[in-house]
């Protein structure tokens, strides 16, 4: 077989862009297929903002994978001289029997995080669009804020791009394969070769990799810009990102930054769906769910949204992670189910994934490993 690059990467979304800059590091001769173009409202980046958070509530096990993400984003800032980390810091809230904010402790004092454990009062008082009840905890974390969606994406490709490494733009690929001596990947323009092969195909990660029937859902989520009464009180200077567990579910948002209105949505739900099918039109009812719930602890929130966005979530069973070789083929590694809480990762992802395929000593981060799937039988 002739070899013409040394790693194909199969989707040049968030996870695939950053796979391309690691390959332009390590001066490999790198080739990215994206089925778009490089940035699109298609998959699961639209909606321009992500959280990026240390004291992870969903296990310490993701504390260094973050710090390290964290890193190359500084990185990534000082090589493109695009800002695309911004450090509001944030809180991580939660209501009467729920444990988001505990969990979120746990982590950060497991893995030596600077934090403030807050009362209700202190958070309304340092930060006054807050009105959180009384009997809610709260913690403040200041190393938290946001990353720009689509500048990190197009600084990762520019800088992938500069040193070297090939992304091309509207080209699905259709089919690929593996073999003791290389990889293929074929296109409708043409079948392209090589030593290895990543598979970042985000919510597509089902269909591409099909012959591992991977337990993934895809669910449909609606972001919303909600209009205020007092924008001042939003600004990323006076307001932290937030996360909250509560009877409400678990609302998340950002500061008012570049975009009219107030970014909230609910990690939890979803409408199971596929990406070629999904349905972008919404509703009033899941509008009303989300504002109505924003109003219980933030200060002049309306019910009049002035732009929302359908992203998607390719969701495990545990919501975490699948970063991996695949099982049959050492030459390949894939990387899916980001769960709808991947994006800050992405940097480190990234750096992961070129390990796995270049490095047969490099072992999967266990909790990540797709074995944890596996049936008695040893089948996924």
């Amino acid at each position: 077989m002739t070899t013409t690059f040394e790693v194909i990467v199969i989707g040049g979304g968030t996870m695939g862009s950053a796979v391309a800059w690691e390959l332009g590091k390590r001066g490999l001769k790198g080739l990215v297929l994206e089925q778009f173009r490089h940035v699109h409202q298609f998959g699961s980046h639209g909606g321009k903002t992500r959280i990026i958070r240390h004291a992870y509530a969903e296990s310490p096990d993701y504390v260094p994978l973050v710090r390290r993400a964290d890193a190359l984003w500084l990185e990534l800032e000082a090589a493109t001289g695009v800002k695309v980390l911004h450090r509001t810091g944030g809180l991580e809230i939660a209501g009467p029997g729920h444990e988001h904010a505990q969990a979120a402790r746990a982590s950060a004092e497991e893995h030596g995080l600077d934090y403030e454990w807050l009362t209700a009062s202190d958070a309304n008082r340092r930060w006054p669009a807050f009105t959180i009840p009384d009997d809610w905890q709260v913690l403040y974390s200041p190393d938290a804020g946001f990353l720009l969606t689509d500048p990190s994406l197009m600084a990762l490709a520019t800088a992938a791009r500069q040193l070297g490494v090939a992304i091309l733009e509207e080209e699905p690929a259709r089919a690929w394969g593996a073999g003791g001596s290389g990889v293929w990947v074929r296109t409708d323009q043409a079948t392209y070769y090589a030593d290895h092969l990543i598979v970042a195909a985000g919510p597509w990660a089902g269909s591409v990799l099909s012959d591992l029937g991977l337990p993934l859902t895809v669910l449909r989520k609606v972001l919303w810009w909600f209009e205020v009464t007092n924008a001042s009180l939003y600004r990323p200077d006076c307001f932290p990102i937030f996360i909250s567990g509560s009877d409400s579910g678990e609302l998340y948002g950002f500061p008012i930054y570049d975009h009219a209105g107030l970014k909230i949505a609910n990690h939890l739900g979803g409408h199971p769906t596929s990406p070629d099918t999904v349905d972008r039109s919404v509703t009033e009812a899941e509008k009303d769910e989300v504002v109505s719930g924003a109003q219980v602890f933030l200060k002049g929130v309306t019910r009049r949204a002035v732009d929302h966005a359908v992203c998607l979530y390719t969701a495990t069973p545990d919501t975490d992670f699948i970063i991996d070789r695949h099982p049959d083929y050492a030459r390949v590694a894939i990387a899916a189910g980001f769960s709808g809480h991947g994006f800050k990762f992405a940097t480190a992802v990234g750096e992961h994934l070129v390990d796995l395929v270049l490095n047969p000593l490099a072992d999967p981060y266990p909790r990540l490993a797709l074995s944890r799937f596996a049936t008695a039988s040893g089948a996924i």
